[in-house]
This record gives C-alpha cells, structure tokens and sequence, in this order.
C-alpha cells in the first residue's frame, strides 16, 4: 500500500449527513490500550491517511467512496468513527443498524500491476446485495 503498487477503492455507508462532501483525515492510528482487537486515534501511533467523498445522501446516511494512502488496521472504519460518521452496521467503532447485519463496507476495487506478465490489473466487484438493500430501502428522492 504505501509503494502504492496496489490500490484498494472502498464503498461505504456511513451513518450522517457529513458537513464536508470531500476530505482527507490525517490522523495516527494506534492499538486501543488493553485491546488485542481495537484501534484508536493516538498522537504516538503510526501514521494513517484516508481520502473520501460524497457520493449520495438519504436519510440520515451517506454513501461515500474512500481511498486510502496508508494501510493501517481497521483504518477506514477508525477514521470515520473519528471524524463522527462510523459505518453503519459497526458495532466496534459505531451502533449497530436496523438495516444491515454487519459494517456497510466494501471494497470495490483493486488495481496492481501483475508480478509476472507486468500488465496492470483492475478488478471492480459490484456493491453486496446487503448493501444494496440497504440503499433502496434507504433512499429517497
């Protein structure tokens, strides 16, 4: 990740109306004292870039696409937590939902470049059928 030879693009669903459509989060990433499992904001962790934006609101959600310039665990879902928008259905880092059994998180696509023939690879994977129902039941014009 931070040769940025391979890229992951994520689609998430996060609980609020963000105030900022577009934004990077620059914010160290620690292990939570006294947890082998959850991560924190700390000022001595390691350091932790995510990029995200807007796609579309309903409700009292937002559907955003993120990329990521570091790979640090639970980063993503870290981060928007931090920024007051955890994803929906994370019940780690947030609350859990009435829509979805699980963190609203996907990731929609990978791109690297092949270790043997060299030629560079994308792969795109469409949203969850979870996912999906949880944005047509959501949204509204």
């Amino acid at each position: 990740m931070n040769s940025h030879i391979f890229k992951k693009y994520y689609i998430a669903i996060v609980d609020g109306i963000l105030t900022e459509k577009s934004a990077i989060i620059d914010a160290p990433i620690s292990r939570k004292e006294n947890s082998i499992i959850e991560r924190c904001i700390n000022e001595n962790g390691d350091k932790a870039i995510t990029n995200y934006f807007v796609i579309n609101e309903f409700n009292n959600n937002s559907l955003t696409y993120i990329t990521l310039q570091t790979g640090r665990t639970h980063q993503i879902r870290v981060h928007m937590s931090y920024i007051g928008h955890p994803i929906s259905g994370d019940t780690l880092y947030g609350k859990k939902s009435n829509f979805i059994n699980r963190q609203a998180l996907h990731a929609c696509k990978v791109c690297f470049i092949h270790p043997l023939t060299k030629q560079k690879m994308n792969i795109e994977v469409d949203l969850p059928d979870d996912m999906k129902n949880f944005l047509y039941s959501n949204y509204t014009m």
